[in-house]
């Protein structure tokens, strides 16, 4: 049975829409922001790389809900990556994920950010030209953004200690017939139950945490910043056999990168574009993997998602990023094959490389040569 009202689908939207004023603050707010305030830009406005005099910058339009894991366009379009390679990129703000794919397929967009989903499938089947191109946006260890966490208690008593031990638990989710609903089918698999076992609870993220502190539900699929905030009230708790890129085998393939034909169809174009994109991946992983730089670009994530609390990078689990850009397809096989076996979608598309075309990336990645 499942039950609560319907609610932003796609992973990642929650990234937007959920204010950060539940984070914790104190000393160590006061710390970063005097670190972002004290941090000089990478780059001046005078000294940024700029186009060749008298190129014609290419408008490119992305579409997403502004979350903390577009942080590679947000960094390289603030540290003049793109205008080097010919591009003035555009961000255009969308409530969700899935309302990108019909302006995608009509040309108001060339590239958007977003989740594998049923709805991507279906109009794929119907002809819409898109592809999934780069990664944006993973679960792996040391940056597990995405978990199904547990009411406290629960763990302290001895009352679920592994996946088997969640039989007839209320779980709250985001979306159902959604990744989100795959990702908690594919932790309570490792317990050697399926998702009918489980009662799932339709809710918003911020509405999850009320539910876990006054025992609504026993546990539920969380993202940052709601998965910290929660922690650090006591309502949730993170658990081994929680952690996503555990059940998706290392790595989970949360987020996205979509892109039109239209955008595709240019080659050289694409691949500019994407070497100017992974330079802002590198420096993300460069600031979060290696703590080098990490002022300037929390500034620039403040700057240009909802997340406006320095405080608030410092607690996080922040998305994985992938350096070259590397769409995990066995993550979205496992969607894929969940959607089939569910009778959520039955159309054409039987395998995740129907979806994905990761040439432009690849061959930005090759140019740059290897992250290290």
């Amino acid at each position: 049975m499942r039950w609560g009202r319907h609610v932003l689908s796609g992973a990642l939207v929650v990234l937007a829409g959920v204010g950060v004023s539940m984070l914790p603050a104190g000393p160590r707010a006061a710390e970063a922001g005097a670190a972002v305030e004290r941090a000089a830009p990478v780059a001046s406005e005078a000294a940024r790389p700029e186009a060749a005099p008298g190129t014609q910058l290419v408008a490119i339009r992305f579409g997403s809900p502004q979350s903390v894991s577009d942080a590679g366009i947000f960094i390289a379009r603030d540290r003049g990556y793109f205008r080097e390679q010919g591009f003035d990129v555009q961000s255009i703000v969308f409530q969700s994920a899935p309302n990108t794919i019909a302006p995608l397929a009509s040309g108001e967009l060339e590239l958007a950010g977003g989740t594998f989903s049923t709805g991507l499938l279906n109009a794929i089947d119907r002809g819409i030209g898109i592809k999934a191109v780069a990664d944006k946006g993973t679960s792996r260890p040391g940056f597990e953004f995405s978990q199904v966490v547990m009411r406290p208690d629960l763990l302290s008593s001895g009352a679920v200690r592994t996946a088997a031990d969640l039989r007839g638990k209320r779980l709250g989710a985001a979306s159902t017939r959604s990744g989100v609903e795959s990702l908690i089918s594919q932790i309570v698999e490792r317990g050697g139950l399926t998702i009918a076992d489980v009662e799932l609870v339709e809710l918003g993220y911020p509405e999850m945490v009320v539910a876990l502190g006054n025992g609504a539900i026993d546990g539920g699929n969380l993202i940052e910043p709601t998965l910290s905030a929660a922690i650090a009230r006591g309502v949730a708790a993170s658990w081994d056999d929680g952690m996503s890129s555990v059940a998706y085998g290392g790595v989970y393939q949360s987020g996205t990168l979509f892109a039109s034909d239209r955008f595709l169809a240019q080659p050289e174009q694409a691949r500019r574009w994407m070497t100017a994109y992974l330079r802002g991946i590198r420096d993300y992983n460069d600031a979060f993997g290696k703590n080098q730089g990490r002022p300037d670009v929390v500034r620039i994530l403040i700057e240009n998602t909802s997340v406006k609390d320095p405080a608030a990078y410092e607690h996080m689990n922040m998305p994985g990023l992938d350096p070259d850009g590397t769409v995990t397809r066995s993550s979205l096989q496992r969607d894929l094959d969940f959607f089939r076996r569910m009778g959520y979608y039955t159309g054409s598309v039987t395998s995740a490389d129907q979806v994905v075309d990761t040439t432009a990336v690849e061959a930005a990645a090759q140019q740059l040569g290897p992250y290290r």
